[in-house]
């Protein structure tokens, strides 16, 4: 009776937590947190931030990933990842930060995008969707790598999105600064590796001096803490940019920044250089 009210998912959350009870203790902090949002109000705000932003439809963009063949084909893989024989981690990002991804990208049209923290693909395959219904653009991406038993990188980006994509497989510390440099600039960064705040932190600074000007800065799990220390102190985002002077929002999960045009000498002086 009682293994029929419990999933198998349900079960390998408790076999985790008890093997891990401070990572049980922030999932559960961040539940709660989460727990106060609007998920609706969230999408709707966002959708308004994208009209008044970038100067398009907004909800028009909601609608066309939502009746997309690439959403319906991507929660089917979500299903299907659910029921992997094998090992995988929980780290996948969740629906909502995924969507915004696609809408942000639809709507702000970047030429070129790095990001961190790929695990099996699902934000990066809706930076590539976007990017390829935009009609142009490359994402560079890079992930310390995986058990040889776990689902591919790829697991979540379809094959025909997979041309506009270059991943490389390393330590962000070793890998970042070695991309960056080689692409000179770029028109959007997003954090999603490791989220301690002296990472986070490292991975903005090292990317800022690479974004053009009224490019973007955005980061998943905006609300997350990687330690129990890191519990009751402010997420490194929103730190980062009050900083630095960044305008920026947050929605549910997800943190957007929009740099100044004041930067351009600095973007310059880097195409010189």
């Amino acid at each position: 009776m009682f293994s029929r009210l419990i999933s198998r998912k349900d079960l390998r959350h408790l076999g985790r937590a008890a093997r891990h009870p401070g990572r049980a203790v922030l999932r559960l902090a961040l539940r709660a947190q989460l727990g106060r949002l609007d998920a609706a109000e969230e999408r709707r705000r966002l959708l308004a931030y994208l009209s008044s932003r970038f100067g398009v439809d907004g909800p028009a963009l909601g609608r066309e990933y939502a009746r997309s063949e690439f959403s319906g084909w991507f929660e089917a893989r979500r299903s299907e990842l659910e029921r992997f024989r094998g090992p995988h981690r929980l780290g996948t990002t969740g629906s909502f930060g995924c969507e915004a991804l696609y809408l942000l990208v639809r709507a702000a049209r970047p030429g070129v995008v790095v990001d961190t923290g790929v695990l099996y693909g699902a934000s990066s395959s809706h930076i590539l969707a976007a990017l390829e219904r935009n009609g142009g653009g490359t994402l560079h991406s890079i992930e310390l790598g995986r058990n040889e038993h776990e689902p591919p990188h790829h697991f979540f980006v379809p094959a025909e999105l997979r041309r506009r994509w270059t991943l490389t497989i390393g330590d962000s510390r070793r890998e970042l600064p070695r991309l960056l440099d080689r692409l000179g600039t770029i028109d959007m960064f997003h954090h999603d590796s490791l989220h301690t705040r002296a990472h986070m932190t490292w991975e903005f600074e090292t990317a800022y001096p690479h974004i053009r000007p009224q490019g973007l800065l955005a980061s998943d799990d905006i609300h997350g803490a990687a330690t129990l220390r890191e519990l009751f102190r402010a997420n490194a985002f929103p730190v980062f940019c009050g900083r630095r002077g960044i305008e920026y929002d947050t929605f549910f999960t997800i943190g957007v920044g929009t740099l100044t045009p004041s930067r351009g000498r600095l973007a310059s002086r880097l195409k010189a250089g």
